[in-house]
C-alpha cells in the first residue's frame, strides 16, 4: 500500500544507517588506538582507514536489507529485529574481511570486528528510538492515514482482509460508505467530519455513475485517492500505479511531488524551524517584553486553524490585538476589504501600537515555528485560515489548498500579502504553488520572504 511512502522511509533509514556504520568505523579505530589490546600491534595512521568507510557504508545497509531488516513492520517483535540486525552486522564484518583478503589490504581485523559490533549497538538504539517515536500519539496522527472506504461492503471487507501488516499499521479507518443509490452528500460530509486524507475506492460491483461523483469530490478537495480496479483519467489528478493488498491500483494524487522530495522538505522544515528558534531567542525575549509592557493580556494568541485536509490545530502567534478582538470582529464586518470568506481590515482599530509593527514585518508569526516543529505546519505552504472561514467557503474547489501542509510563508506572502483583496486570487496563487511545487520553488519563496518581511511590503 502506497509503496512510494515506504520506499522513501526505507531509503532514509538506509542513509542514516550508512552514516552510523561510518561513524562506528571511526569510533572503533579511536577505541582500538586509545586502548590497545594486549599483544596486538599498533595501528596505521587514521587516514588510511578512511578508505574503508565507503565499503562499510555501502555493504552494511545492503546486507541489512538482505535480512529484511527494513521490510519488517514498524512494531515487529524486538527479537526478530535484533536477529536480523545481528545477522546483517555479522555478514558485514565477514564481507569486509573477505574483501580485504582478496584485495590483499592490511587493516587491523579487530577494528573491522569492533565496527560491526558498534554499528549493531547504534543501529539498534536508532531503531528503538524510532519505535518509541512511532508509538507516540503525535506520530500516529502524523503518519497514519485516515481512510474512507468506498464500495460494496463485501468487496471492501475482502480488500481489507488482504492488507499486509505494514498497510494495516498505516491505515486508520474513518468510515465506510456504499455509494450505490446516490450518497454524494454523505460522502462529502464524511470527508469534512473526519478530516480524511485518503479515500480507497473498490469498483467491484459498482457502476461508473456511482464512482465518478466520489472521484470528483476527492479531486475538488485535494484528497488522495486509491482506486482498486478500473481506469479513470482527470485533468488535475495525477494517476500512479501502486499496490494495495497485493493488487495493482491507480493512485490519484493532487500533486506530482516525489515522496523523497516531500521527505526532504519535512526534514528541512524541522531543522530550519529548530535553528530559527534558537537564533531568534534574544529577539523573542524582546518581543515578549514589549507586548507585556505595552498592553494588558497574554503574550500569545492561540486560534484554531484548518491544517492538512482541514484537520483543525491550534496555531500560535504573538498577540498583536486587544484581548477582546474576536468579540469586536462582528462590529467591523461592514469594513471587510476581502472579497470572499476571509476577513481583512485596513487600519484595524483592534491592533495594538506594538502589534502594528509586529504584523507589518511578520514578527507576530514567529511562534508558528513551534507549529512547524510539531508537524502541523511547514515553513512554506498556503497560509492556514481560521476554521470558521474555511466553513464559509462557497466553492469546494477552494478546499484543495488544504491538500498540503499550511505554511508560514507562501506565494501570497511574497506577492503583496494584504494588498491582494480578492480571495479567488489568493486561492489561485495557492493552487499554483501546489501544482508546481518543488524544493527549488520553496527555496525561492523563502528568499523572497526576507525582503518582504524586512520592508513590510503588504503587511498591516
Amino acid at each position: 500500500m502506497l509503496t512510494h511512502v515506504r520506499r522513501a522511509r526505507i531509503r532514509l533509514l538506509q542513509i542514516l544507517d550508512a552514516s552510523l556504520f561510518g561513524g562506528s568505523l571511526c569510533l572503533a579505530y579511536w577505541l582500538r588506538d586509545a586502548f590497545p589490546l594486549w599483544s596486538l600491534p599498533g595501528l596505521e595512521p587514521f587516514p588510511g582507514y578512511l578508505t574503508l568507510a565507503p565499503l562499510v557504508m555501502i555493504l552494511g545497509p545492503a546486507l541489512l536489507a538482505s535480512q529484511d531488516f527494513y521490510q519488517r513492520p514498524r512494531f515487529a517483535p524486538r527479537l526478530e529485529v535484533f536477529g536480523a540486525l545481528l545477522r546483517g552486522c555479522a555478514f558485514t564484518v565477514f564481507g569486509v574481511i573477505l574483501c580485504l583478503f582478496f584485495l590483499r589490504l592490511q587493516f587491523a581485523r579487530s577494528v573491522v570486528v569492533m565496527t560491526g559490533g558498534l554499528a549493531g549497538i547504534l543501529i539498534y538504539a536508532r531503531a528503538e528510538i524510532m519505535r518509541r517515536i512511532d508509538a507516540t500519539r503525535l506520530a500516529q496522527e502524523q503518519f497514519r492515514r485516515r481512510v474512507l472506504w468506498v464500495g460494496a461492503p463485501e468487496a471492501v471487507a475482502q480488500l481489507r482482509a488482504g492488507l499486509v501488516p505494514y498497510e494495516s499499521e498505516l491505515l486508520q479507518t474513518a468510515a465506510d460508505i456504499d455509494p450505490r443509490g446516490g450518497m454524494a452528500d454523505d460522502f462529502v460530509a464524511l470527508l469534512h467530519q473526519h478530516s480524511v486524507n485518503l479515500v480507497v475506492v473498490d469498483v467491484t460491483g459498482l457502476a461508473a455513475t456511482d464512482i465518478l461523483p466520489v472521484l470528483s469530490a476527492c479531486e475538488r478537495e485535494g484528497v488522495e485517492t486509491v482506486v482498486r480496479a478500473g481506469i479513470f483519467h482527470t485533468p488535475v489528478f495525477r494517476p500512479e500505479i501502486d499496490n494495495l493488498g497485493g493488487e495493482p491500483v491507480v493512485f490519484y494524487r493532487a500533486q506530482t511531488a516525489p515522496a523523497g522530495h516531500l521527505l526532504v522538505k519535512r526534514v528541512f522544515d524541522f531543522l530550519g524551524a529548530a535553528l530559527l528558534l534558537v537564533l531568534s531567542l534574544p529577539g523573542l525575549a524582546v518581543i515578549i517584553a514589549v507586548i507585556k509592557f505595552t498592553s494588558s493580556g497574554p503574550v500569545f494568541f492561540r486560534q484554531r486553524r484548518c491544517g492538512l485536509n482541514g484537520r483543525p490545530f491550534e496555531m500560535i502567534k504573538f498577540r498583536s490585538m486587544v484581548c477582546d478582538a474576536e468579540t469586536l470582529k462582528a462590529d467591523l464586518a461592514a469594513r471587510n476589504e476581502m472579497k470572499g470568506p476571509v476577513f481583512k481590515v485596513r487600519d484595524d482599530p483592534r491592533v495594538t501600537r506594538a502589534g502594528g509593527f509586529l504584523r507589518r514585518h511578520g514578527l507576530d508569526e514567529l511562534p508558528q515555528l513551534w507549529n512547524v516543529l510539531r508537524g502541523e505546519m511547514s515553513l512554506v505552504g498556503p497560509r492556514p485560515l481560521p476554521v470558521d472561514e474555511v466553513h464559509r467557503f462557497d466553492d469546494d474547489a477552494h478546499r484543495r489548498r488544504l491538500s498540503v501542509l499550511p505554511g508560514m510563508t507562501c506565494l501570497w506572502q511574497v506577492h503583496g500579502r494584504n494588498d491582494i483583496v480578492d480571495f479567488t486570487e489568493w486561492v489561485r496563487l495557492d493552487l499554483e504553488y501546489i501544482d508546481h511545487w518543488s524544493l527549488w520553488l520553496d527555496f525561492k519563496i523563502l528568499l523572497a520572504t526576507i525582503p518582504a518581511v524586512l520592508f513590510g511590503r503588504g503587511g498591516r
